[in-house]
């Protein structure tokens, strides 16, 4: 991971409560990938990647002990990677533009500090 994507994992891992649920982490996934406006000016000029997104995710889901497969993954259509793995968030990711996904832009505001 390069500096920009590390302090952004450390900021997001430490922003999410250790409660978050699947579906949240997968908002905020979602939102960022369509999004970066809810993150601080710092992280104005990083680029974000849908690659260095999946890798943070993956991250902060086994950090954040996320189920690995957890039943709602079907609704972002992505059942076939546990969510330990970048695969699954590409997959989600996917979702926006192949299921016509729309985040909830404020919900993911709210888990960030």
């Amino acid at each position: 991971m390069d500096y920009s994507t590390k302090e952004l994992f450390y900021y997001l891992n430490k922003s999410i409560s250790n409660n978050v649920s699947y579906r949240e982490l997968s908002n905020l996934c979602l939102t960022l990938f369509c999004t970066c406006s809810i993150l601080p000016e710092r992280f104005e000029k990083a680029i974000i990647t849908k690659e260095k997104l999946a890798l943070l995710f993956s991250k902060i889901a086994k950090e954040k002990n996320i189920v690995s497969y957890p039943p709602t993954a079907s609704f972002y259509g992505a059942s076939f990677h546990n969510t330990h793995n970048e695969g699954h968030w590409l997959e989600v990711m996917a979702s926006a533009l192949k299921l016509a996904r729309e985040p909830n832009i404020e919900e993911a505001k709210s888990l960030l500090v």
